[in-house]
């Protein structure tokens, strides 16, 4: 059997990662119904495939934090008499024999497999994007001020296929100086991806994608092989403003108005088609000089909201340390770390590491700690070993990927999602996959 179909199950599984929205579409039930349609149809797949790797356990490491997170989870839904804490663990259960229905599909493809079906994602992410402007069948507000999303990914949801994809993108333009233009291209989208959505914790992790990336050149090439990548990061320059040119235009167009200096909330759609803007607002989109969509496109791309602060996930952060303390050592139960803030509605912390200590207590920070130290080790093998082949590129592209992911829950909830935990279940396996080992 060829790779066609385990690779269009990872795209699959790809697309549903990245379609965080899809719930509102289909409800979350069946949202959990179509990976576990998945998983099945991956199972039944890879065991009629010979691959060549012999077939091992999955990472002991990984297993150990799923295990160590649900003990803890169940600890506390037993010790407050929680019901909801239980059925999050179920939840985190289901999680973690997806984990192993990955593992089985990444151990018969490699890293180039890995970026084709990334390829097709963007591409299916950027047309769902372009879609939106005039159809939205969600009927949710895709555009706030200078942020926007699409049907299948809300502002919020968006930036995470730009900043968990970017570093394998980042590995194969090194592997493939060859290919710079359609290198450029997926790192133009990615980057273009986290900047429309506007997230600060998309943006942080830009940066330190850019730090890291230029680290490992260093470490791999020196600066000969930096100066290799000219060609790529100028063709991603240049398709970035393209890009955001396209999408400032399509906006104008659509709504007759300059989104990116747009401060109301709201969506362009009604759920069925696209709101006509008044007459004169639309001759005026009609007219509009290029210059002035060239300058929406430019402010959109050099423009962040990294220095508005979050003040409130600060207020946050410092009202559940008390809370933390209180509900030492076994926790309160699912979403109890929290505070009012003055909204007059409770809040849970930003911060899925304290909020595992708040509410599964030290067995549910261990296990979450558990999946850090779990894309780190991928990393520190290829460093120690001094493996400069392709196959340890894509290793510490695919680890530095989950652990941009394990980085962001410091800046996010604690969730129980496919939608969020697909990317690190699916960068955990291909981390270790090609390593081997547990």
């Amino acid at each position: 059997m060829s790779d066609r179909l385990p690779v269009a199950l990872l795209t699959a599984s790809l697309v549903l990662m990245v379609s965080g929205s899809l719930r509102d579409l289909v409800s979350p039930l069946g949202y959990w119904g179509a990976w576990g349609l998945w998983a099945v149809v991956t199972l039944i797949v890879t065991r009629h495939i010979q691959g060549t790797r012999t077939q091992t356990r999955p990472p002991g490491w990984v297993m150990a934090s799923y295990a160590i997170l649900i003990v803890g989870m169940l600890l506390s839904a037993a010790f407050n008499r929680d019901g909801v804490s239980a059925y999050q663990a179920v939840k985190i259960g289901v999680v973690a024999l997806m984990f192993m229905v990955m593992w089985r599909l990444a151990e018969r493809l490699d890293g180039r497999r890995l970026v084709g079906a990334m390829g097709w994602t963007v591409v299916v992410v950027l047309v769902s994007l372009a879609v939106s402007k005039v159809w939205n069948p969600t009927g949710q507000a895709l555009l706030a001020g200078p942020r926007e999303g699409s049907f299948l990914a809300v502002y919020g949801v968006l930036w995470k296929a730009g900043a968990f994809l970017l570093p394998v993108f980042l590995a194969d333009a090194v592997e493939t100086p060859g290919a710079w233009a359609r290198n450029g291209l997926m790192v133009a989208a990615c980057v273009f991806l986290v900047l429309i959505d506007g997230s600060r914790t998309g943006l942080l992790l830009l940066g330190a994608t850019a730090v890291g990336f230029l680290a490992f050149l260093v470490w791999r090439g020196g600066w000969a092989l930096m100066r290799r990548q000219f060609r790529w990061f100028g063709a991603a320059l240049v398709l970035l403003l393209c890009l955001q040119v396209l999408n400032t235009g399509a906006n104008l167009g659509v709504a007759g108005q300059w989104w990116a200096g747009n401060t109301t909330a709201g969506s362009v759609s009604d759920g069925v088609g696209a709101a006509a803007p008044p007459p004169a607002v639309a001759a005026q989109a009609a007219t509009a000089r290029p210059a002035r969509v060239l300058e929406g496109a430019l402010d959109r791309t050099f423009e962040t909201r990294i220095g508005a602060g979050d003040p409130a996930r600060i207020k946050l952060l410092r009202a559940s340390l008390g809370q933390i303390e209180a509900c030492w050592p076994l926790g309160c139960g699912f979403g109890a770390t929290g505070a009012d803030i003055g909204t007059g509605t409770q809040m849970v912390v930003h911060n899925a590491y304290l909020a595992a200590l708040g509410d599964f207590g030290v067995l549910g920070l261990v296990g979450m700690l558990g999946f850090l130290v779990a894309a780190a080790l991928p990393v520190w093998r290829v460093l120690r070993r001094g493996d400069r082949s392709a196959q340890g590129l894509f290793v510490v592209a695919a680890a530095g990927s989950a652990l941009a992911y394990g980085t962001s829950l410091m800046l996010n909830t604690f969730t129980t999602e496919m939608s969020e935990w697909g990317y690190l279940i699916l960068m955990l396996a291909f981390a270790w996959a090609p390593a081997g080992g547990d």
